[in-house]
């Protein structure tokens, strides 16, 4: 049997496990995160897409993803096969010329890259596609060294082709993880942002600065500004009348972080966690507990200004942890990084992408 057509088998055999009743609370709630109004008309080609973000991507509890529970199912080359589709691709994809009777070679303008993508239904399920300039919007899994169209896209045709490009440029602003998909792309982001935080430093002295909530923005449109004619550029964001102003008060004191594997962070309150691990006995006062524990559960937080915090004295930040955990053998040289680990798995799960994104 041709690998292309097994390859539809199993993809249409994965998609009746994930609509089994066994995980309908799953996927209902994903639907409703994804259209809270309900799905419309016209929401299709989109179900699709996040539909299959959930299949390939999300982890449940259980810390797989459904494809690979579905995979554990098959052994041998199917099994192989299916966990391969963890790389699947969405993108904006642009026909250069047909390839074979059932197939094109299109540029994905996401990430640059091009790709020779095929379809399990044969011709019928190209037709839409296959003139030069026609634009696909939809997934893509691989199948060998080969794509095969994954779900429903979304078909242009090339008189339409320069109005759906135009949004790719904050698509790409939106995921970077597709744009760095491209090693050129990858490594162009991370010597940029090693540039500017070369800059940073340049500037105000350290990676690491703390201000008033109120002068984060006047701080980072200097060092915008320096960054840039660093690099021989006279224009840059502090022209713009429209830069929206930072979430900050005056009353908080803020941490603006640039990591060298993590990139720019702001983190609030930073002046009381220095307090605390500081003087670890401040940690059963409420407002010193919650910035603490904020700094360590919230997924939104990385875990570099604890890191950075526990590196001016890994003894204290034991102390700290051991009051807030309740833990007296707790040592942060010992179980540091596994407590981040446990609260932070996402954040360790692959590679920290550039957060400078060269498009």
């Amino acid at each position: 049997m041709d690998l292309m057509e097994r390859a539809g088998q199993l993809k249409a055999e994965l998609m009746d496990y994930v609509l089994s009743p066994r995980f309908g609370r799953v996927v209902s709630d994903a639907m409703h995160e994804a259209f809270p109004g309900g799905v419309g008309d016209d929401d299709e080609a989109l179900l699709t897409a996040r539909l299959e973000a959930l299949v390939y991507s999300r982890r449940l509890e259980s810390g797989q993803t459904i494809l690979e529970m579905f995979a554990e199912t098959f052994s041998g080359a199917d099994r192989d096969l299916l966990l391969s589709w963890a790389d699947h691709v969405q993108g904006i994809f642009e026909t250069k010329q047909p390839h074979g009777d059932d197939g094109i070679v299109a540029l994905n303008h996401i990430d640059e890259l091009t790709y020779r993508i095929r379809s399990n239904m044969g011709p019928v399920g190209i037709k839409d596609v296959v003139a030069t300039g026609t634009v696909m919007i939809g997934g893509i899994v691989p199948v060998g060294d080969e794509w095969m169209i994954s779900g429903k896209p979304m078909a242009y045709s090339a008189d339409d082709a320069d109005a759906v490009l135009a949004g790719v440029r904050d698509l790409q602003l939106k995921s970077p993880d597709l744009v760095f998909r491209n090693p050129d792309k990858l490594a162009q982001g991370r010597r940029l942002q090693a540039e500017q935080r070369a800059s940073f430093i340049d500037l105000f002295g350290s990676d690491l600065i703390v201000v008033p909530g109120d002068e984060v923005k006047e701080r980072m449109l200097a060092f915008y500004r320096h960054s840039y004619e660093r690099a021989g550029s006279k224009g840059g964001p502090w022209t713009r009348p429209d830069l929206p102003d930072f979430p900050f008060t005056g009353d908080e004191k803020v941490a603006i972080i640039f990591d060298e594997e993590d990139g720019l962070g702001f983190y609030r309150d930073f002046d009381l966690a220095q307090e605390v691990f500081a003087e670890p006995a401040l940690v059963i006062r409420q407002r010193y507990r919650e910035v603490v524990t904020a700094y360590l559960r919230d997924e939104d937080v990385t875990p570099v200004p604890l890191r950075r915090l526990a590196a001016q004295d890994a003894g204290k930040a034991g102390e700290v942890f051991r009051r807030l955990l309740k833990k007296k053998d707790f040592s942060w040289e010992r179980d540091g990084e596994a407590l981040l680990r446990k609260h932070k798995p996402d954040w360790f799960a692959s590679p920290r992408l550039p957060r400078v994104i060269p498009i």
